[in-house]
């Protein structure tokens, strides 16, 4: 057959009128027409063949937009333009072939192509040589489809890239151990490996936190041994850490002894791997996970709930119909149950803890002479005597001045405190001057972009490792504060907004869900709030105002005084 006979089969079916046939039927026709496509080889080589058949899954979509078939539409439509792309590397395919599978992830965000879509956004970068972006949206399939038949080979595509994006980092991987090598000798010079350059611990009877640093990432496992009475072992965790040699200046031992922990033990247990081992005595569970920019490991320990965190039988039995459902991943649109476990159990606030975010060497956002860093650290001086008048509690801040506390020191700051709450302080900041307003976060997977951007920022990094994404999922599954979170963060966001409002005008852009490093591993409701944009002029000039930045703290101060409220009310 001719080429032009091939190309006159599609232009043939693709001057039908839309009238002229049903969506099905339109769509079985196309389906038919990709195959045939498909199976011919010289047809594939005329551009308006693919032209035609794109238009053709167009035609099923536009005719009824939010029709059962609109998903499968675009998604054929995507597919046809970035083959098109492949072969004939125009850049209208490329483009249109990415908004075509946007428009599916956004619209129809529950269809079982949302994945499939998603997954494809990540292939068309990646066959165009754009890897950094490929990376990104792979990792939105395991975000935002965490359970999807996709998820997989994304987690693949990203390992793949990642030894390509940096390959130094995980040479660690495929480099065989030989059967005779010796450990590294304590500060030996060997440039392949990552150096463990700092080992600490915050602790106390029920709660510890272990944080080895390293000068770049290495993949780790850890795993827990069983108690050997006869060779005189103690329970014990371990992690391995990959391609790693323990630094010259990290203490191989570490007394803890706070009833959770004995020690904490670490070695150069062979040539490129490093031990660190942690002696236990009352550990119920753990968790291990990731931080970047500096890359960490953090180990969490939790032994048994402290007596004043532990309601009657009683109670918890009056609690049980009370219980709250997990919130959904993605935008914070559903509000939590009316009754919070934290009133139905009778618990009171005691101590809040303030974090003003960033300080020292971490400037945070920066505009026009104004530091992230000072405005947030005014705020919480100001609200913490306001916190502490009107509800009777001791109001701690994780930093009193200018300087420079890492993200895991924060939580554990509020854990080791056996804080009630926790709220972060920050000043947000976009590429556009024009956006402005107020949002409150509270820990989970986000799904719109915005909030993926915003915790980024905040995390100080651009991408995230899959095991830590895969980590920060297992932790919101079985983390019992997230409903919690949401109430604290509506009463606190509520209060916020009818304060400042009363003065000036604000935008309201509500309570939303991401993933914030400073906020994993919280044993207590825990919040993020953005109190402006220090890139918007407005915004600005008001946070640099005293008198502004006092009403903040009011306001603040009046959140959480209307969540004290919200408990007080159930446990009358």
């Amino acid at each position: 057959m001719s080429l032009a006979a091939l190309v006159a089969g599609l232009l043939l079916l693709a001057s039908v009128p839309a009238g002229a046939q049903s969506g099905k039927a339109v769509y079985r026709r196309a389906r038919a027409d990709y195959k045939w496509l498909m199976a011919n080889p010289a047809a594939q080589k005329v551009y308006h063949n693919w032209l035609n058949l794109a238009d053709l899954f167009a035609r099923v979509y536009t005719s009824a937009p939010n029709g059962s078939l609109a998903p499968l539409a675009l998604y054929w439509k995507g597919r046809v333009l970035s083959q098109a792309h492949k072969r004939f590397k125009r850049t209208n395919d490329f483009n249109e072939a990415v908004d075509i599978f946007r428009r599916l992830t956004n619209h129809f965000p529950r269809s079982r192509l949302a994945d499939d879509a998603q997954f494809q956004i990540g292939r068309l970068y990646e066959q165009a040589g754009n890897l950094k972006q490929a990376y990104l949206e792979y990792l939105k399939v395991t975000v935002n489809h965490p359970r999807g038949d996709m998820v997989p080979r994304a987690k693949a595509k990203l390992d793949m890239l990642e030894r390509t994006l940096a390959p130094e980092q995980f040479k660690a991987r495929s480099r065989p151990v030989p059967p005779a090598a010796k450990p590294a000798a304590r500060g030996e010079d060997n440039g392949s490996l990552s150096v463990v350059s700092r080992l600490r611990h915050w602790s106390t009877p029920t709660y510890t936190r272990v944080v080895l640093s390293l000068d770049r990432p290495v993949p780790y496992k850890a795993n827990l041994l069983r108690r050997n009475r006869s060779k005189g072992r103690p329970r014990r965790l371990y992690v391995d850490l990959s391609g790693a040699r323990l630094g010259p200046r990290v203490r191989e031992t570490v007394p803890i002894g706070d009833g959770l922990l004995v020690r904490a033990r670490a070695g150069q247990f062979s040539r490129d791997t490093v031990r660190l081992v942690l002696d236990t005595r009352a550990l119920s569970s753990y968790k291990v996970f990731t931080l970047d920019n500096p890359f960490r490991i953090v180990i969490d320990c939790f032994g048994p709930v402290s007596r004043r965190r532990t309601a009657s039988r009683r109670r918890r039995s009056r609690a049980t119909s009370h219980r709250a459902r997990k919130v959904p991943r993605g935008k914070a649109t559903r509000r939590p149950p009316a009754v919070g476990l934290a009133a139905a159990l009778g618990l009171k606030i005691r101590t809040v803890v303030l974090d003003p975010g960033h300080g020292g060497r971490d400037q945070g956002a920066a505009w026009r002479g104004l530091k992230e860093k000072r405005v947030v650290l005014d705020i919480a001086k100001r609200a913490a005597p306001l916190i502490k008048k009107l509800l009777g509690c001791r109001v701690v801040l994780t930093r009193t001045r200018d300087t420079f506390v890492p993200l895991e020191a924060r939580t554990a700051f509020a854990n080791t405190h056996d804080a009630d709450l926790f709220i972060s302080i920050h000043v947000n900041a976009a590429p556009s001057h024009r956006l402005s307003g107020i949002e409150t976060y509270f820990l989970n997977l986000a799904s719109d972009e915005e909030s993926m951007r915003v915790a980024a920022r905040e995390n100080a990094t651009t991408t995230r490792s899959i095991s830590d994404l895969q980590v920060i999922l297992n932790d919101l599954m079985l983390n019992s504060k997230i409903n919690e979170s949401n109430r604290l963060a509506r009463a606190v966001h509520g209060g916020l907004i009818r304060k400042i409002r009363r003065t000036y005008y604000v935008r309201d852009l509500r309570v939303k869900q991401a993933p914030f490093y400073v906020l994993i591993g919280a044993r207590m409701p825990s919040i993020l709030i953005e109190v402006g944009f220090i890139t918007h002029p407005t915004e600005n000039r008001r946070l640099a105002n005293a008198r502004y930045r006092q009403r903040l703290a009011e306001a603040l101060a009046a959140g959480v005084a209307a969540y004290a409220r919200q408990l007080k009310r159930v446990q009358r």
